[in-house]
């Protein structure tokens, strides 16, 4: 019988070891259940700690097999949680121009207006909310956009609405081009007038590091980008072009923007210093 009995024992030790015990994430889940729900369950309770680890597994995981909506989900909230401002707007401008007219591109857009005006740039800011408004018409971001603005002091920008043909967004390429294409890559505008008050402005940066990376960026996609400054303003600029009018600019705007940057038509091209290397 004592020798039934350590046979039982053994077996019952040998199931328990074969049997996977289910680890726990935050907040004592199965990792098996982690969802995006258990995410942002643990934002509201205030635990961004625990949010920022349930979401790498389910980043690591559940992403590669996750639908289109769920991944719109995904960058979103790893926009906010993310104490990294750059891959914040990486994922903003992820859910823009990958997902046009998702559930979270209004908001992304937002995101990326608030983070715009952070970094003293006035003009791409008013740029974004230009665009949600034109883009999301009857989205509610869209009053709470144009009300933050105003509150900024920055004037609300008028928007055509009634127009619904909109310039196409390309998704970027999986892989960098290696090879030269001359059928895809932008051809720049003729060259404007020297002199012209108008420019293009992509972007204006505190620091020359960030600035310099969109100057790379427009090179890469066939525009001759320059690095300015312009008097009473310690912000580094990247702008492309010199107009005499702000309209003569249309068309390489409309062509800046269908390759995903966020521009600004800027009249102030003569007061520009160039930044040396």
């Amino acid at each position: 019988m004592m020798r039934d009995a350590r046979a039982l024992l053994t077996a019952l030790a040998l199931a328990l070891a074969a049997g996977p015990i289910s680890a726990q994430a935050p907040g004592g889940s199965p990792r098996d259940t982690v969802t995006l729900d258990a995410v942002a369950n643990l934002i509201q309770a205030g635990r961004t700690e625990d949010a920022r680890d349930l979401l790498l597994q389910w980043w690591g995981r559940v992403r590669p097999s996750a639908p289109a909506r769920e991944v719109q989900r995904g960058l979103w909230l790893r926009g906010r949680l993310t104490v990294d401002p750059a891959q914040a707007e990486l994922d903003y401008r992820r859910l823009v121009v990958e997902y046009p007219g998702g559930p979270y591109s209004a908001q992304a857009l937002f995101r990326l207006a608030q983070s715009a005006w952070e970094v003293g740039d006035s003009a791409a800011a008013a740029q974004h909310v230009a665009r949600l408004a034109r883009e999301y018409p009857g989205s509610r971001v869209r009053a709470e956009a144009e009300a933050w603005l105003a509150a900024a002091g920055s004037p609300t920008p008028t928007v055509n609405t009634s127009s619904t043909a909109q310039v196409p967004w390309p998704h970027p390429p999986t892989q960098p081009d290696t090879a030269a294409d001359t059928t895809q890559a932008p051809t720049p505008t003729a060259a404007p007038a020297a002199s012209g008050r108008y420019a293009v402005q992509l972007g204006a940066f505190s620091t020359d590091e960030r600035a310099r990376a969109l100057q790379a960026k427009a090179r890469d996609a066939g525009f001759e980008a320059r690095l300015v400054r312009v008097p009473g303003s310690s912000l580094t600029r990247v702008r492309i072009g010199r107009f005499d009018s702000s309209s003569a600019a249309d068309s390489l705007v409309k062509r800046l923007e269908a390759l995903g940057f966020t521009v600004a038509v800027v009249p102030d091209a003569d007061r520009e210093r160039p930044v040396r290397n």
